[in-house]
């Protein structure tokens, strides 16, 4: 038992592992050798979890082998347009100045019904409103609509709003999170100062603050005011 337990947690680690250095592709933007791949491991994972007479090595070594292949492949792929296009294929065009453009849907085989459903899902609902339809290499459908369907940006009103950074966490339930205080040139001292000026006694009462390179912070504390 103590065998079985062991070797389920190599195999566990070996595709944790190998699946890291694949690369970090959801589920829902997977290529078709992606996909392929996904399921052979998960397939060979199995092997010696449900055998124990098999070698670990006999899992362990076809998923090291499959990985790389994906990994080389995916290399291939960015430096060969020929290469992409044969595993990857082309984004298609299925909508053109609002009309379906019929011979690609069948060459897709998709059904009206299905583009309209990503219409729907990417908030357009009139089908003359779309200049342009594309599904995607990965499956999902990009919509671009005619430009007097298109929301009003700042730029649009000549308006000049502050800018926006992308939000760190640099305190998470009363402990400093190191990574990120080093990503925005920060230190110790000046976000256990940041907290004292917005106006939370320690640390220890901050349940989240976050921190973005425009100097916008959100600082929630453990009573859940807002600072």
């Amino acid at each position: 038992m103590f065998l079985l337990f062991l070797r389920t947690l190599l195999v566990y680690a070996a595709v944790i592992g190998g699946l890291r250095f694949a690369g970090k592709r959801q589920l829902g933007e997977l290529s078709t050798s992606e996909f392929a791949v996904t399921i052979l491991v998960s397939e060979l994972a199995s092997i010696p979890l449900q055998d124990t007479a098999v070698p670990l090595l006999g899992g362990v070594v076809p998923l090291a082998t499959l990985l790389a292949v994906e990994v080389l492949l995916s290399c291939l792929c960015r430096r060969s347009r020929r290469a992409r296009r044969l595993l990857c294929g082309n984004s298609c065009v299925v909508i053109k100045d609002g009309v379906f453009d019929t011979k690609m849907l069948r060459i897709l085989r998709l059904a009206p019904e299905d583009i309209l459903e990503g219409l729907r899902i990417a908030g357009v609902t009139r089908i003359e409103d779309v200049r342009y339809a594309i599904v995607e290499t990965n499956g999902q459908l990009s919509v671009i609509p005619r430009a007097a369907q298109q929301p009003l940006t700042p730029e649009h009103l000549q308006m000049q709003p502050a800018e926006q950074g992308m939000p760190l966490i640099v305190v998470s339930d009363g402990k400093l999170v190191h990574y990120n205080i080093r990503q925005l040139g920060q230190t110790e001292e000046s976000i256990a100062q940041l907290c004292r000026e917005r106006g939370a006694a320690s640390l220890n009462n901050v349940f989240l603050l976050t921190l973005d390179d425009c100097g916008n912070v959100f600082l929630q504390l453990r009573d859940g005011g807002v600072l």
